[in-house]
């Protein structure tokens, strides 16, 4: 980093080893910083001449988030994920600028008034929300440290929350019926919306964009790069298979060459995101279902069902039918197991039986509490399971040994 006229500088010696050198009413001191690191050097000669007030780049807090945005030190982050760091940053120093109007430089803030902000905000916020703010915030001070003349990280210490996040819980079966009857009743659009929830376990955004060059009838599967994981490394096509029902659902493709299945909530997504997120309200009002509750030291209410509730019901319905986590997993696009699991709620009655697959919504309506017995139900479910493993492995969902081993666990099952 160029350094101003008279704000010191750093000479290499023979023995590898820096000296700082700056210069005091006319006389030169020098001092040896003792390492043979550059950045460690500029960081001993910062601390040098921080009592002085000389050596560091007047970096105002007004515009730290230019300079970061700026920065070729930060990393490339989607649009998204740059504007929500925006929003942090500018919560951050509208507080220091009510609260500490003596520190209008980055480098000014001190560790105390790092861990005012922390108290107030903490009181607020989950433990999620406080730990991904303090990440943010670190990072930025990180990239703009050696710019700003920072010398001491206030945020240095400063330790993460134990999670304490509230996950979306799946929906019962009855819930799944009264939510698709009350969709139907709000317009086609909306029924179909929720039918491709129910059947796909897809994201609400890849929901509504969902295209039709994305479907193939004649295989009966959809194949799609999920809108989240599209930016990383990792994003790659996910195929599902299409369950008959929602195959009936589907409409015909238009002759007006509109590229979206559901063209209505994808302009609603795209557009006017309130008009989706009203009526989605309306929907689970109407199914009497509770989206959200009051916990305890959080300004708002924590949400506990939502659209994304039926990804959770897919994932759970999945698993209890025997179908392998492996393949729940390649289906929904999860990177690992462990998400998977995480969205895997066991009950009393997966545990007593393994549901051959997920039931159609007639079904649902004609017996919403019905349970088959055992017996019975194995019978029926064996050899339609053993089809969907064929299947599975023509697709390559799964591997031949994951093959070999659960169609031999079936085949003793009879």
């Amino acid at each position: 980093m160029a350094r101003e006229k008279g704000t010191g500088n750093l000479q290499l010696e023979m023995n590898g080893r820096y000296t700082a050198r700056i210069g005091i009413n006319g006389r030169r001191l020098s001092r040896s910083t003792g390492t043979t690191n550059r950045t460690l050097a500029e960081k001993f000669l910062n601390r040098l001449l921080a009592p002085l007030g000389l050596g560091r780049e007047r970096v105002p807090l007004a515009e730290v988030w230019r300079l970061y945005e700026m920065s070729p030190n930060r990393r490339d982050l989607a649009p998204s994920t740059l504007a929500n760091k925006r929003t942090v940053w500018m919560s951050f120093a509208k507080w220091i600028e009510r609260n500490h109007v003596e520190m209008t430089q980055l480098a000014e803030v001190t560790p105390v008034a790092v861990a005012e902000y922390l108290a107030v905000f903490r009181s607020r916020h989950s433990a999620s929300t406080y730990n991904g703010h303090i990440c943010i915030l670190r990072e930025i001070f990180r990239v703009l440290a050696a710019r700003a003349g920072v010398t001491d990280d206030p945020w240095a210490g400063v330790c993460l929350r134990a999670d304490d996040s509230v996950s979306r819980r799946e929906l019962t079966l009855d819930e799944v019926r009264r939510l698709y009857a009350a969709a139907s009743r709000e317009g086609a659009h909306w029924k179909l919306l929720v039918m491709t929830g129910i059947y796909t376990g897809m994201r609400l955004g890849d929901c509504c964009r969902l295209t039709w060059s994305a479907i193939d009838r004649k295989r009966g599967i959809i194949q799609v790069i999920p809108e989240k994981t599209k930016k990383h490394a990792h994003g790659r096509p996910i195929t599902i298979p299409i369950h008959g029902e929602l195959l009936k659902g589907l409409p015909s493709p238009p002759d007006d060459g509109s590229q979206y299945v559901n063209p209505t909530v994808a302009d609603y997504y795209l557009n006017s995101r309130w008009r989706l997120t009203d009526g989605l309200r309306r929907i689970f009002k109407a199914a009497n279902i509770a989206t959200g509750a009051r916990i305890e030291g959080r300004m708002r209410r924590s949400v506990l069902a939502s659209f994304h509730s039926l990804r959770h019901t897919f994932v759970s319905l999945s698993a209890n039918a025997g179908v392998p986590l492996p393949v729940v997993q390649s289906i929904v696009g999860h990177c690992s197991t462990a998400m998977t699991r995480h969205y895997y709620h066991e009950n009393e009655d997966a545990l007593r039986q393994a549901v051959a697959a997920i039931p159609a919504i007639d079904e649902m309506e004609k017996r919403p509490g019905e349970v088959p017995v055992a017996g019975e139900q194995r019978g029926k479910e064996i050899p339609e399971r053993l089809r969907c493993l064929e299947e599975c492995l023509s697709m390559g969902l799964v591997s031949k040994n994951e093959y070999a081993a659960t169609r031999k666990r079936l085949l003793e099952e009879i």
